[in-house]
């Protein structure tokens, strides 16, 4: 059984994944795994998609497509040949780095330098705009960065190293081991 990478972006509404899966099933197409988020109200999303009557992929595209636009949703749709590839999970600890501050343009850059230097996988990432640029005045970020440390990385010289960039860009960090990051900011429900 052939299966394929569906990726699906556009602007968010209700009913876009429902209409990628009706439009998917009508030509036998079934969904194994899908990722998605939406950032500012734009949708996005991967999907591995198992192919058993091997169709090929711009008909599946076509197919996703049209069925979008029938909703009078406007996607962008790509599908590709999945390849699994040799597995390149990084071994080592999941951290939660966190930097908040004023905007600053490198912060980014730098941030991503260090983690590739040091073989560190970005699992996840994420920007929260607490207040919004005023003007002259930059806004006020929160950057969650969750990350695998390997095993043979120094973690300390790394989050001292990465501490420092935060500080001369004027901003705080903090960087825990995930377990205790969740630990601590678990909420509970009664």
């Amino acid at each position: 059984m052939e299966q394929v990478l569906v990726a699906v972006a556009g602007p968010d509404n209700s009913g876009v994944v429902y209409t990628v899966t009706e439009g998917l099933s009508k030509i036998n197409c079934s969904v194994m795994d899908m990722s998605q988020t939406t950032l500012r109200n734009q949708f996005s999303s991967l999907m591995i998609v198992n192919n058993p009557d091997n169709v090929d992929l711009e008909s599946i595209r076509q197919q996703v497509q049209t069925a979008l636009e029938k909703r009078g949703f406007e996607m962008s749709v790509s599908v590709l040949a999945y390849q699994p590839g040799a597995s390149k999970v990084t071994n080592g600890e999941p951290f939660v780095v966190t930097v908040e501050g004023k905007e600053s343009e490198g912060i980014l850059l730098s941030f991503s330098r260090i983690f590739y230097e040091s073989h560190c996988n970005i699992d996840s990432f994420r920007i929260i705009e607490e207040t919004p640029s005023n003007g002259d005045i930059p806004g006020k970020i929160l950057l969650v960065y969750e990350v695998t440390v390997p095993f043979d990385t120094d973690g300390k010289a790394m989050q001292q190293t990465l501490a420092s960039i935060a500080k001369s860009y004027g901003m705080s960090l903090s960087m825990q081991h995930r377990h205790i990051f969740e630990a601590i900011h678990r909420v509970g429900i009664a």
